[in-house]
């Protein structure tokens, strides 16, 4: 499915850059055992591969903070598209990122 939280797939969402020589990849919100949870309702965006996604100090998979604030705005944003409450999130994805 496509991100409902990303429409420009041609910019980071992070630092909202275009590739400049660093690809993006789709990063899905909640990884792991959630990861195909997280493509069947569109919560992933697009992030450059080295810098916003992987490796970069702000990258999401090494910075706790950056990783968090974008499973609250799929959180949110999943919430608003699919008319869930809350507690549907949870029941879904585990537990509650807001």
């Amino acid at each position: 499915m496509d991100s409902i939280i990303q429409q420009d797939k041609s910019h980071c969402y992070i630092c909202e850059m275009s590739e400049c020589g660093d690809h993006l990849d789709k990063h899905h919100i909640f990884g792991g055992a959630l990861r195909d949870t997280s493509e069947k309702y569109g919560l992933t965006v697009y992030l450059h591969h080295n810098k916003c996604h992987i490796f970069g100090e702000y990258s999401a998979h090494q910075n706790y903070y950056i990783r968090v604030k974008l499973q609250e705005i799929a959180q949110i944003r999943a919430m608003e598209v699919y008319g869930w409450s809350e507690n549907d999130f949870r029941k879904i994805f585990g537990c509650s990122y807001i």
